[in-house]
């Protein structure tokens, strides 16, 4: 998870709030989450300038209990997964459930498929990606 392609930005965009899509931290708390970014060998860098998900948000979240702060393994790529609540528009997988997204943006289906609200077209197939 780290900077993402201006591409994807590009289709997200007109499913998505307006930003800022990154959850400010006061420095002590960044400095807290910098070690647990490390300690967890979590695959986000605090660096990038348009980071594909927010972090620093599942962290706060974490950090104050939040029921949706969980993570799982995904069973097509057998890979930690975090919630798509703080996907940023910049993802490529950038659905419905994320803060940022409106109620038009793609949502994902029983078959792990991102699919466009009303016509079902699939924008996105992760099962297929990962056969």
């Amino acid at each position: 998870m780290s900077d993402a392609p201006p591409d994807f930005f590009a289709r997200n965009m007109r499913y998505a709030k307006e930003g800022p899509y990154q959850t400010f931290l006061m420095p002590s708390e960044e400095a807290m989450f910098r070690m647990w970014l490390q300690a967890n060998a979590v695959p986000f860098d605090p660096q990038a300038k348009t980071p594909d998900y927010d972090m620093r948000g599942f962290w706060s979240g974490l950090m104050s209990g939040s029921p949706i702060a969980k993570t799982a393994i995904n069973p097509n790529d057998q890979q930690i997964h975090f919630p798509d609540y703080w996907k940023t528009p910049y993802h490529q997988t950038f659905s419905r459930e994320s803060q940022w997204a409106m109620p038009w943006a793609p949502s994902w289906n029983n078959l792990d498929q991102l699919v466009m609200p009303g016509s079902g077209r699939v924008q996105y197939d992760e099962r297929a990606r990962f056969r």
